[in-house]
């Protein structure tokens, strides 16, 4: 009797509630012995306390309020203490407002959600309308040249449609003569593809929501009355979100990992948990006295237990005191470029050669410039997602440049990877597959580069940006510059073809060529030392490294380890100019068929302008062509490749030959890139490995030492 007399004192009408709480809390411990209580326990708490004020606020008088309250009435002593005070401080309106306050966020421990999740959301709905009503009178007010009522959008984009495919038809009727062969022209106009994203839209609410994420429509002279319109942002396909882990699996994962931990020793807290396309980030904070080594060494006890194919542990994360645990979800979410294309940030972005790279594991866009990159290196192994990158930086760069801002020069030795933007009217030569003429065009960047910094010094400015300002003064001659951006499928293919060329070309632009207007982005699929060597690596700054097999790929691409820890299919770290650790990254997705219908639309409006000289091989030098007569010289190579060493006596030992003409080898094998130059007393450094000698000489790589001996002795001799 006592206890239930006190307990509806304390409770009053809610003593039930209070009972049935106490079960289920005594409940909860005893099932989860070790673990906090679970969020909605503690919602069921705290929805109780302020039931109770509530309850007693409405029920009892305020005269009354503490005398009913020993009696059992109302919301009992809790109640009448709770809004006692409340009062107090707030009186009677503001405290019926804490008390709803209150019991809000209860219920927001119960649903286990963000107290400001339907705030947010109110927020956002406002927003949406804000840039509805802004958009309308931006495009209202905004001045076009001429008299705003003289201009109706519709008709004049077909009229100028119009006239374009009138010119293009002429072009074609005047290239249509006996033995020409025919080009691979695509169908879809303009017009066309506009007609389809029409029909594609259903509604006139999915229609103003894409007018919002437009990209703006200029115009650019292009010469005899063309015009470039940017592609509309409907062009790429729209997928749904698709959630990949549940709130409950996170707690129950998040649990296991403190289990996990404690098991060892290790005692800490999952005080944050941050869900990604690709992985869960949980953030760890560490309790006292634990070191931060004792978590990043139990990384392989962390995947086991939570039967993850691989955890990566970054420790600790930048700008927060916690190590982050980030375990791969289930299911690997794809991330539509035309996601991170209607974001504000890349909208905003006034640079032409902002690239979309896709989302980091909070779902924040990632979003750079290759002026800010300087010049951006990707690596990973096959079938990691480097192709598809490549495609989303080529199509980020078709969304913001017309073609007199930005010149592409598509560098493919693999023949297929970038053959389907061979008609865009940015290219500023046939995409290149052969990798002699690569090298070519290399050189081409090279010379282009040297020219463009004598027109600077004539005009005294520093970089490409301020010759163009001073371009558009009028009464000024000079033309504006465009950007110019190289882009290497695989780089290795060019490596074995002509190092030293392709190294030097490499190295020579990207340490001077970013004042001209002038980046590289180069790819590869062979993250080795032989590759990517030191000459390029520190010269390019910003990195991207997709799935590899090994740390030291790893190492060699970024200078630390993590790569080998990613899943593929996009999954990357992004390490741009300056940062600190790389940023985890979900790329953007572009599949086959939008990049098919972006070509069209680009390649309708214009055709490509290419530039005289870029693939035009310059002659051999005399020593060149000396060697490439000589026949000893593929034999000269194979044995300085097995000695590992190279040297005049060498091959005057091996081969029975004069000095002068072994120098000369020796100097043809420099010339090349196979060795390293003079050292004085240091052995000359082999560049060159047994299967690349092969791939090269594979006509000369018999063995048949003796009758190269016999050879070079008749040589000699004569």
């Amino acid at each position: 009797m006592w206890v239930a007399r006190n307990t509806a004192a304390l409770a009053g009408d809610l003593t039930m509630f209070l009972c049935f709480l106490v079960v289920l809390t005594s409940l909860t411990k005893i099932i989860n012995t070790g673990d906090p209580f679970p969020r909605p326990i503690w919602g069921l708490w705290v929805l109780f306390v302020f039931g109770c004020a509530l309850w007693h606020d409405i029920k009892i008088p305020w005269e009354n309020s503490f005398t009913m309250a020993r009696m059992g009435a109302g919301g009992g002593l809790l109640g009448a203490a709770i809004d006692w005070f409340l009062r107090v401080l707030f009186g009677r309106v503001g405290a019926i407002v804490a008390i709803l306050l209150g019991a809000w966020i209860g219920l927001s421990l119960i649903a286990n959600k963000s107290p400001y999740t339907p705030f947010s959301f109110i927020w956002m709905i406002c927003v949406s309308i804000w840039q509805q009503i802004e958009g309308f009178f931006v495009n209202f007010f905004r001045p076009h040249g001429v008299e705003l009522e003289s201009i109706e959008p519709e008709p004049v984009l077909e009229s100028d449609t119009q006239k374009k495919e009138q010119r293009s038809s002429e072009r074609k009727r005047a290239k249509k003569e006996p033995g020409v062969s025919k080009e691979p022209s695509y169908a879809n106009t303009v017009a066309e593809i506009r007609e389809q994203l029409q029909r594609a839209d259903q509604g006139g609410k999915e229609k103003q929501e894409d007018a919002a994420f437009q990209v703006p429509v200029e115009q650019l002279s292009l010469g005899d009355e063309a015009f470039y319109e940017f592609p509309p942002v409907t062009i790429l396909e729209k997928r749904d979100a698709t959630r990949t882990i549940t709130p409950k699996q996170v707690d129950e994962t998040a649990k296991r990992i403190e289990k996990t931990l404690l098991s060892f020793g290790v005692a800490a807290k999952v005080v944050n948990v941050t869900q990604g396309p690709t992985v869960t980030r949980f953030e760890v904070q560490p309790g006292p006295g634990v070191k931060v080594s004792n978590i990043v060494n139990l990384s392989q006890d962390l995947a086991l237990a939570l039967a993850a194919q691989d955890i990566r542990i970054e420790a600790p994360i930048p700008g927060k005191s916690a190590i982050g645990i980030e375990v791969p979800n289930k299911s690997v979410s794809i991330v539509p470029l035309r996601e991170i294309i209607e974001t504000r940030e890349f909208r905003d972005s006034r640079s032409p050669l902002t690239i979309a790279l896709g989302k980091d594991i909070s779902g924040r866009p990632v979003i750079t410039s290759l002026e800010k990159c300087v010049h951006l290196l990707i690596a990973g192994a096959t079938g990691s997602g480097k192709s598809v990158c490549i495609n989303s930086i080529i199509a980020s760069i078709l969304f913001k440049a017309r073609p007199d801002q930005v010149k592409l020069l598509l560098i493919d030795p693999k023949r297929v990877e970038l053959s389907a933007w061979s008609h865009i009217p940015h290219l500023i030569s046939p995409v290149v597959t052969d990798p002699k003429k690569a090298a070519a065009a290399l050189r081409w960047a090279v010379k282009e580069m040297e020219s463009r910094y004598e027109r600077f010094t004539k005009v005294g400015t520093r970089d490409i940006d301020r010759y163009n300002e001073i371009s558009k003064v009028p009464g000024q001659v000079k033309p504006a510059l465009p950007y110019i951006v190289i882009i290497i499928d695989e780089l290795s293919d060019l490596m074995i073809a002509a190092p030293a060329e392709v190294e030097d070309a490499i190295f020579r632009l990207a340490q001077m060529a970013r004042a001209s207007g002038i980046y590289l982005v180069v790819a590869t699929q062979r993250p080795s030392v032989d590759v990517i060597t030191g000459t390029i690596k520190v010269n390019i700054p910003s990195r991207i490294a997709f799935a590899v097999a090994s740390q030291v790929d790893s190492r060699t691409i970024l200078d630390i380890g993590g790569a080998e820890k990613l899943l593929g299919r996009g999954d990357m770290l992004f390490f741009p100019v300056g940062a600190t650790k790389p940023i985890r990254a979900q790329g953007a997705y572009i599949s086959e068929s939008e990049i098919d219908k972006l070509v069209a639309f680009a390649s309708s409006q214009a055709e490509p302008q290419f530039a005289a000289g870029v693939l035009s091989m310059p002659e051999s030098s005399k020593v060149e062509i000396e060697m490439q007569e000589d026949p000893l010289f593929p034999q000269a190579v194979r044995i300085v490749v097995e000695a590992k060493q190279a040297s005049v006596s060498l091959l005057q030992r091996r081969l029975p030959i004069g000095y002068s003409r072994a120098a000369r080898l020796i100097d043809a094998m420099e010339l090349k890139g196979f060795i390293g130059p003079y050292e004085g007393s240091k052995p000359r450094e082999v560049k060159l490995s047994m299967s690349e000698y092969l791939r090269l000489f594979e006509d000369h790589n018999h063995g048949n030492y003796g009758e190269s001996s016999n050879e070079s002795t008749e040589a000699t001799e004569s």
